[in-house]
């Protein structure tokens, strides 16, 4: 029985249902189309012809050879030359240009900073002429900034690509944007503490630093490109409003874009102006109005978050400025708030909070060299059922300070 290809759908999809694809492709110069990464992040927004096109194949000569195979192909039209710039940046024409303060723009900003600093680093590290460890060791510290920027990729762009079924880019970034991160913390604790680790791990900062210069890469070519293909006007609104909450990197002075300043001044307006503001909250220990309340929260020196018994964020505050938490975030899954190598664990958590296994968990570790004490404790109703999971997360150094002064 002769089986069937369909052209129109995406690489990562004809392989996942029929493996052989991947060896057709293999054999036609296309290998690096069907490798386990590329498969999560280009598989998810390529098709056969459009991957054909890009390596200059003669689409005849593809179908053939699935034909040899024993496939049938359906949707064989090759794709015209000027429409593959188009099509493979998610059908958004990326000589189009963004308003300077646009949340993309801010991106490219960015990028272009780190750029610099990247470019520190492998002059310094990357050769055999001797090293200015002083310039590495400054350089070592600003590059650190990217923490920002990779939060912003992280919480206000990839995880709203969940919301379109586009996970590949998410799946593959963030967790190389934390090895990144972790190497970096090792490497700048490591030449600030002794000037002579620069030299000792001259190879080790060079590395990173190009892994770093490649996921600026990874971001201008797939990841922005597929944002501003997916995302509404609204959308991209909603992202500039919490980009100054989450704070710029290696840009001084940027740029603002009016129309979002004057969008979010609007809806800032509107949540002054609710009535609800003046209700009561009535307790067994007394009441207080959510005027009140409010004042009272953002007093306190800490991150918290609520997940209800469905695992979506309903609530947060952000006080304690530990990790950043964008209001784009209120009503996503859990799941696409984490990095995909914690999801597993933070699913576990919940699943023993329901269980009543446990109902608690501290963890206590440093972070960018702060003594960071993170809480998640089970919320239950007075029947004892599941109502969601509270996270606390305090940054300790001052307690610490205080105990040393005594």
């Amino acid at each position: 029985m002769m089986k069937t290809i369909d052209f129109s759908l995406m690489v990562a999809e004809l392989v996942k249902d029929e493996p052989q694809v991947a060896e057709i492709l293999s054999g036609l110069g296309l290998g690096n189309l069907v490798s386990p990464e590329a498969l999560k992040v280009m598989g998810n927004i390529m098709t056969i012809p459009r991957a054909a096109a890009m390596k200059g194949l003669d689409l005849t000569q593809v179908m053939a050879a699935f034909e040899a195979q024993g496939f049938q192909v359906l949707n064989g039209a090759p794709v015209p030359q000027e429409n593959l710039t188009c099509q493979m940046t998610g059908h958004f024409d990326m000589s189009v240009e963004l308003p300077a303060g646009h949340p993309i723009s801010l991106l490219r900003l960015e990028n272009a900073g780190l750029e610099k600093v990247l470019d520190i680093l492998l002059g310094e590290c990357g050769g055999d002429k001797e090293v200015d460890a002083p310039r590495v060791i400054k350089a070592m510290q600003e590059v650190n900034a990217l923490r920002s920027h990779y939060a912003k990729k992280e919480e206000l762009l990839m995880a709203q690509l969940y919301k379109y079924g586009v996970t590949g880019p998410s799946q593959v970034m963030w967790n190389e944007d934390d090895e990144i991160k972790k190497e970096l913390g090792v490497l700048t604790r490591a030449v600030m503490e002794d000037a002579d680790n620069v030299l000792l791990y001259r190879g080790r900062i060079a590395a990173v630093a190009s892994r770093a210069r490649g996921m600026i890469a990874k971001e201008e070519k797939i990841l922005f490109p597929l944002c501003l293909r997916f995302y509404t006007a609204e959308e991209w609104l909603l992202i500039y409003r919490d980009f100054g909450e989450m704070g710029m990197a290696f840009v001084e002075n940027p740029p603002k874009w009016q129309e979002g300043e004057e969008w979010a001044a609007k809806e800032l307006a509107k949540v002054r102006e609710q009535d609800i503001l003046a209700g009561k909250i009535q307790l067994s220990t007394g009441e207080l109005t959510v005027k009140q309340l409010s004042a009272i929260f953002s007093l306190l020196p800490l991150d918290l978050t609520f997940i209800d018994a469905e695992e979506k964020l309903r609530f947060f505050i952000n006080e304690g400025r530990v990790f950043p938490r964008p209001l784009a975030a209120l009503g996503r899954d859990v799941a696409e708030c984490h990095p995909p190598h914690i999801v597993p664990v933070v699913r576990n958590l919940v699943a023993d909070f329901k269980a009543k296994k446990r109902t608690s968990l501290e963890v206590a570790r440093y972070i960018m060299g702060k003594p960071i004490l993170v809480k998640y404790m089970a919320v239950y109703d007075e029947a004892g059922e599941y109502m969601g999971t509270l996270e606390a997360v305090q940054d300790c150094s001052h307690i610490l300070e205080k105990f040393a002064q005594r």
